[in-house]
């Protein structure tokens, strides 16, 4: 008869069997030192699965929907998901190949866990899924983010729901850098920062979201991020979003808001921002200081942009 020590043991295996790696556990968690990176990726996984489903409107079903976790990692989030709504129809997708295809094998999802690239198209049709989630991924998204916006626009019904965290609204600072809903729009931090340790980390101002995003989605809803870090968002807050029918660019996207003095202070910190970094990594002139200053270059034709749009 087994004991209870193996009992336990017989558990912990059955419990490693259905976790990722610790290294691809790791790369989607917020606590990369924590001795049970397991117990960290179910616990956070769980939380923010049922977040979502606490963001869907009354009433809004989740039998018979496609869904599609972007960004979704080694399924964090999708793990939870899947066994908890089994009746709905769920698909990750996600830039990292080991992740993929852990999924592909570990949670049966086959060809419904695929690899994107940096830039879009996805290859879906449109209006695939009624419901799309990303966490964690318009938090460092910089040159793409307008792009990957209107992919998931492009990919959603019409009737469907978006829903996406970010960082910054609700916040007052983070390190050394100042967040404030007058002047930090979008702001980037950390441009040159390997995907392995994150990637830059992009800060957002409510006003600048609603002008923005707002221009090819209707915001259902807005939860600033709570400084204090409380679970499942730990900081970030989050949008539910609906499509505005049309078909819109990037350009239309990044423009600055006509008349809105908010646009220069947003830009003046990205600048601030950007010459901190350069000044931390004492850059010299160099192919790579040429990339890492190209947002200096955009952000001074942003201005330029915004005061012929004043004059006109």
């Amino acid at each position: 008869m087994p004991t209870a020590a193996a009992n336990g043991a017989a558990i912990r295996i059955a419990a490693m069997a259905r976790l990722p790696p610790d290294g691809l556990m790791r790369r989607v968690g917020w606590d990369v030192f924590a001795r049970n990176p397991g117990d960290v990726f179910e616990e956070r996984g769980a939380l923010q699965w049922q977040l979502v489903k606490s963001l869907l409107p009354d009433g809004w079903g989740l039998e018979g929907k496609r869904v599609l976790d972007f960004g979704c990692g080694a399924g964090r989030v999708l793990a939870p998901a899947i066994s908890e709504d089994p009746q709905a129809e769920f698909w990750g997708c996600d830039l990292h190949a080991p992740s993929v295809a852990w999924l592909r094998e570990h949670l049966a999802l086959g060809e419904r866990a695929f690899q994107t690239a940096v830039w879009p198209p996805i290859a879906q049709p449109d209006a695939s899924f009624e419901l799309i989630y990303a966490f964690s991924v318009f938090t460092h998204l910089v040159d793409s983010w307008s792009a990957w916006l209107l992919e998931l626009h492009r990919m959603l019904s019409d009737d469907g729901l978006l829903i996406v965290t970010v960082f910054g609204p609700g916040q007052s600072a983070f390190g050394e850098e100042p967040v404030a809903e007058a002047s930090t729009g979008m702001n980037v931090l950390y441009p040159s920062a390997s995907w392995d340790v994150g990637g830059p980390l992009v800060l957002h101002s409510e006003w600048w979201l609603r002008a923005h995003w707002g221009r090819a989605f209707e915001i259902v809803s807005l939860r600033p991020g709570d400084p204090g870090g409380a679970p499942p968002l730990f900081g970030q807050g989050v949008l539910v979003l609906r499509k505005r029918p049309g078909v819109y660019t990037s350009e239309e996207l990044e423009r600055p808001e006509p008349a809105e003095p908010r646009e220069i202070s947003a830009l003046r910190q990205n600048v601030s921002s950007l010459r901190r970094e350069i000044a931390r990594h004492e850059i010299v002139l160099s192919s790579h200081s040429w990339r890492l200053t190209a947002p200096l270059r955009a952000a001074a034709q942003l201005a330029r942009n915004w005061r012929a749009g004043r004059r006109s």
